[in-house]
């Protein structure tokens, strides 16, 4: 599988004597994205790794090198291990997900219940559009527009 191999190739880059943190993330990142998408947690793992320089960091050995490399060999171990016991994630759930997560997070509780149970009725698709479409005219200008620009920044 193509996926585990560039994720392998990865983990090889670390132990280069050459190695160079940012612009192995930079393609790190660029890789878990096309497997996993935008907003998998190892992308914001890969992104919170550097070096810290700081004379109180290279006593506790915290924000040492070797650290921040291992860190960063587990991230990806960890991705192989899911792909392997997992498979692939299904990228067309992933949409359906993030939109899901933005209405929970905006909408009043009892607001994201009537569109759940909206949308498993057993009724036509005209019924449920009309249904769904009432339940957005309650809902005030202020959520909407803040469900909007959270699904923007999605893209």
């Amino acid at each position: 599988m193509k996926e585990l191999e560039l994720l392998k190739g990865q983990i090889k880059k670390i132990d280069d004597k050459e190695f160079d943190l940012e612009a192995w993330k930079i393609l790190t990142i660029n890789i878990l994205e096309r497997i996993f998408g935008k907003q998998s947690s190892k992308i914001e793992q890969i992104k919170e790794l550097k070096y810290d320089y700081s004379s109180w960091a290279m006593r506790e050995t915290s924000g040492t090198h070797d650290s921040v490399e291992k860190r960063a060999k587990v991230i990806l171990e960890s991705a192989i291990l899911e792909i392997e016991q997992f498979g692939l994630p299904d990228k067309n759930e992933q949409p359906t997900d993030i939109i899901a997560e933005v209405l929970k997070d905006e909408l009043k509780g009892s607001d994201y219940k009537r569109i759940t149970a909206i949308l498993s009725e057993e009724k036509g698709e005209d019924e449920k559009s009309k249904l769904l479409f009432d339940l957005l005219n309650d809902i005030d200008t202020e959520t909407k527009n803040q469900i909007i620009f959270r699904l923007m920044r999605q893209i």
